[in-house]
């Protein structure tokens, strides 16, 4: 929790959310500090106020409460727990710290159908499963004395249900078995047509959801850059969130080819499952795509010389939405001239963040492009990648082909030339499970159990080897680590040059105001403490303000090169996670160059225990 001192206010951050609350709260707060620590009991701490001040003290305690700053226990926190384990058990809701132990030697078992077995034998490894072969028609995941079974007549294996769903309805039943292994009380488990990010049905647009505004001048483009508070709404939502896919319609077009499934696994299918309060907001699929969970933007299309197709995420089927590629396309192939079609569906975004949504939807265009185009590389497979912006819904060649819905907008294309050799495709394995190494969830670093050297891997070299005219990169480390040479990086900021990093500042004062920056801005912030450095890539602010295709192609280049460093973090052992709304004044006193506009905040650090149960697609 994070309380800052605004003008007339504090500016209340918690796991919950952000709050604006009122300004007598935050000396008062400071005051109670010391004495919140979960071994003081509260009639303990009320008897210590001076009695005027108990129903005011008691009253805060209540609001703290009730905004998710603290948790009101039946017993204090014993002394001697490991902070580590202090950590798991602050993820689940009232948790009996005594069991807390319990789950990190707990031995669990998963017996489910035959055809299930290779999804499962590598699902939950990090809880010691072992997959047994058994006749039952349902699935059982067992924690220790915990069991959590299925049966098949509950709606939850209705067909037609995939290798992907079910291999998320395991996940999201072991998760479930962790929390109540856990002592958390029981939830109800979402059945497999409720899973966000797979669900095929709903709406393509919400009725309420705004579309976003053309942005015709430079100045809204500078404060889409500068001052992302200035565009974030303020209240409650005033709108659902949408579908997260388009509707499954009738007939279905040919098969993918072997490689551009494999191609499209490392990028458009759900690779994680996040159950109840383990996630951010509950339960969302992660994809490929650094950024990006279930409900996400950028959707994509297969247009070839016989017609074009849908590309359903998830099973990866296509969906024919030209009329050509619904009568002529057979079940051999899709043709030849492989392009794939990125499109931006905007009310995904802006029935929760209404105008900075359009940062948010190039941010997502430019990490799928990277992602495709790295994978694709990764196996043989001649890319070109094209940034462009078109016309919004049914208007422009792009929309009349595709049958585009009125808040989708086209956002860029891939060509794609099959590999000389299509059946090894080994490569594109050994990049998805890179890939999915990745960690890009909520509470991904763990402050108290966080390494005391951090592990950058390659991640100074890759953004050395990426530095050129436009983009501006710095590495601010915020405690000692080593680099996969065995060079050590000391507390600082430091400039990416063509021949490597050059010191800006050193010391922890970059640190320290990167947080207080982010602090300020009143929405969930991460605590720079915890993790081991911050990548920034910036653009000298008047180069891409001057319109928005200008700007979508500095924020593509600078995704190519956040992409990359991700993955090379993920590779070293650590964690790298994209975080939004660093304001430009913020950048201007990390950097020292008050003439940039940020495009990519990447915090790299060590994995904290998030709930996060990996999902092996097989």
């Amino acid at each position: 929790m994070h309380a800052i001192a605004a003008r007339e206010s504090t500016l209340l951050t918690t796991r919950t959310g952000y709050y604006r609350s009122p300004a007598e709260l935050y000396p008062l707060i400071h005051r109670l500090a010391p004495l919140l620590d979960g071994r003081t009991a509260e009639s303990t701490l009320l008897a210590r106020v001076p009695e005027p001040r108990r129903r005011a003290v008691g009253r805060c305690l209540d609001y703290l409460a009730h905004r998710g700053a603290l948790r009101r226990e039946d017993q204090p926190r014993p002394e001697g727990l490991p902070d580590q384990l202090l950590a798991v058990a602050d993820l689940a809701d009232d948790a009996p710290y005594a069991r807390c132990s319990a789950l990190l030697v707990a031995e669990a078992s998963v017996r489910a159908p035959a055809d299930w077995l290779p999804v499962l034998d590598t699902l939950l490894r990090r809880l010691s499963v072992q997959a047994e072969l058994s006749t039952a028609p349902g699935i059982l995941v067992r924690i220790g004395e915990t069991a959590v079974a299925i049966p098949p007549d509950d709606g939850w294996l209705t067909e037609p249900v995939g290798t992907v769903e079910r291999a998320v309805v395991a996940a999201a039943a072991a998760a479930e078995a962790v929390g109540r292994f856990l002592g958390r009380p029981a939830q109800p488990l979402p059945g497999v047509r409720n899973l966000p990010g797979l669900a095929r049905s709903g709406p393509r647009t919400s009725p309420d959801a705004p579309l976003l505004d053309q942005w015709p001048t430079s100045q809204d483009l500078r404060a889409l850059l500068l001052d992302p508070s200035a565009l974030l709404p303020t209240g409650e939502l005033v709108c659902e969130r949408p579908a997260a896919i388009r509707p499954l319609e009738a007939g279905t077009g040919p098969r993918l080819p072997g490689w551009l499934r494999a191609v499209l696994r490392c990028v458009h299918v759900p690779l994680r499952w996040e159950s109840g309060s383990l996630a951010h907001s509950g339960g969302w699929a992660h994809r490929g795509i650094a950024s990006a969970r279930g409900f996400y933007p950028i959707e994509l299309y297969l247009v070839t010389d016989i017609g074009a197709w849908y590309v359903e995420p998830g099973e990866l089927r296509l969906l024919p939405v030209s009329r050509t590629g619904s009568e002529g396309a057979g079940p051999a192939g899709p043709g030849s001239g492989a392009t794939l079609v990125l499109t931006a569906r905007e009310t995904k975004v802006s029935y929760r963040y209404h105008r900075y949504a359009t940062r948010l939807c190039l941010q997502e265009a430019g990490l799928a492009l990277a992602a495709i185009g790295d994978a694709a590389r990764a196996g043989g497979i001649g890319v070109g990648e094209v940034v462009e912006m078109g016309a919004r819904g049914r208007g422009g060649p792009w929309g009349e082909l595709l049958d585009l819905g009125a808040d989708e907008r086209p956002v860029g294309r891939v060509m794609l030339d099959p590999p000389q050799h299509a059946d090894d495709l080994s490569a594109l394995d050994r990049h998805l499970e890179l890939v999915r190494r990745r960690h890009s969830g909520h509470r991904v670093f763990n402050a108290l159990g966080a390494d005391r050297v951090g592990r950058l891997g390659s991640v100074p070299a890759e953004l050395a080897a990426a530095a050129d005219d436009t983009l501006r990169s710095y590495l601010v480390v915020h405690r000692p680590c080593l680099d996969d040479t065995g060079d050590r990086w000391e507390p600082g900021c430091y400039r990416v040059t063509g021949q490597g990093l050059a010191t800006v500042r050193a010391g922890s004062a970059p640190t320290r105001q990167l947080q207080r920056g982010q602090d300020a801005m009143g929405w969930l912030a991460p605590d720079y403490a915890a993790a081991s450095a911050t990548a920034i890539i910036a653009a000298p602010v008047g180069e891409v303000t001057a319109d928005l295709q200008r700007l979508h192609t500095a924020t593509a280049a600078a995704a190519r090169v956040a992409h990359r460093v991700l993955l090379r973090a993920a590779a070293a052992g650590a964690a790298g996670r994209i975080h939004n709304g660093l304001r430009g004044d913020v950048v201007a006193a990390v950097t020292e160059d008050a003439q940039l506009a940020p495009l990519f905040q990447l915090i790299v650090g060590c994995p904290g225990p998030d709930g996060t149960i990996s999902v092996d697609l097989g």
